[in-house]
């Protein structure tokens, strides 16, 4: 049934308004004028972990084995809505030019949440393997054809974790709201670095994440 499910309308909706992008980051500027930004992209991403968290706890809780598919799903569009307008702001608080080019924006944020598809569609162009990820490279090749392959390897890569989401997390109601809420944590959190590296114009990945800690709570 997975199989049968075209999820490129995700990739489609996944990414977000820069003028709502560009309002969140100014409300962050307002109400922390004292904070660097990359104390403000860590709040951002801070925030994101705990609205993905309790949507995979959420839909998780609602499943059953009937209605996995349609749960892992409803997380996934949800899931997916956070994280691209996560990377929306961290490129509105840390590159504001970034969000000039709609074309280009697209780019940014399926390479961001999606590394694995974009070296894939690299090396579909014709770039070498060896060349790493970052915002100058994705930027260089930008072509319509890029993003073409950009968005069907992500399409794929969407397809492999619905499975995995509908068969693990949502099977058994209880168990599925701690997983889906931890594997939603942690898959924003890995995001969240990516976006801040990436917008810092340095390349992504595994050995190159900045390590930030979450901000302290107010008194």
């Amino acid at each position: 049934m997975i199989d049968r499910i075209n999820l490129s309308f995700l990739i489609d909706r996944l990414v977000p308004d820069p003028g709502q992008c560009r309002q969140g980051a100014a409300a962050q500027r307002k109400a922390h004028p004292d904070a660097s930004p990359l104390q403000l992209a860590a709040r951002m991403v801070h925030s994101a972990k705990l609205r993905a968290a309790a949507a995979g706890a959420a839909t998780g809780a609602a499943s059953s084995p009937f209605t996995m598919i349609p749960a892992a799903l409803a997380d996934m569009a949800a899931v997916l809505r956070i994280e691209g307008a996560l990377v929306g702001e961290i490129g509105a608080l840390l590159d504001p030019d970034s969000l000039d080019d709609p074309h280009a924006l697209k780019t940014d944020v399926i390479s961001v949440i999606f590394p694995a598809a974009a070296s894939q569609a690299l090396r579909q162009v014709g770039i070498r393997a060896g060349e790493r990820l970052s915002h100058a490279a994705m930027r260089k090749y930008a072509t319509e054809d890029l993003v073409r392959n950009l968005s069907r390897f992500a399409t794929r890569y969407l397809g492999r974790q619905l499975t995995r989401e509908a068969v693990v997390a949502k099977a058994i109601p209880l168990v599925g709201m701690g997983i889906g809420a931890g594997w939603n944590w942690l898959e924003v959190k890995a995001i969240g670095r990516r976006a801040i590296h990436y917008y810092s114009k340095a390349p992504i990945g595994p050995a190159l994440l900045p390590n930030l800690s979450p901000p302290a709570s107010p008194e």
